[in-house]
């Protein structure tokens, strides 16, 4: 697993310990606050390139108040960094939400 350079900031330090950690949200329940209710940020998000231990470009995805939403794979250099920050604009604007928590799981 790869670390952020110490010249980030704070919170960029830790970006890296999400890598390959799944994350299942709690089931909602009664009396949740749903996503559309919300609290949205009071800025916009931003994209991060950054580099990790071995030179390598990660983007990393901010939302507006700076917490850290995702962190992508490694890109071998910066050109290849922002052609991901365009893919994921691009599908970002004309994906689909697919509620996957409503299925049953299929056993193997």
């Amino acid at each position: 697993m790869s670390t952020i350079s110490p010249v980030q900031p704070s919170a960029a330090k830790h970006a890296h310990a999400f890598q390959g950690v799944p994350h299942a949200p709690a089931p909602a329940v009664s009396g949740t606050v749903q996503a559309a209710e919300a609290q949205r940020p009071s800025a916009p998000g931003k994209f991060e390139l950054v580099r990790d231990d071995r030179g390598a470009f990660l983007i990393r995805i901010l939302d507006g108040n700076g917490a850290v939403l995702a962190l992508s794979r490694t890109y071998p250099d910066l050109a290849a960094a922002v052609e991901g920050v365009e893919s994921v604009r691009e599908c970002a604007a004309t994906s689909h939400i697919s509620d996957q928590t409503a299925r049953t799981p299929v056993l193997p």
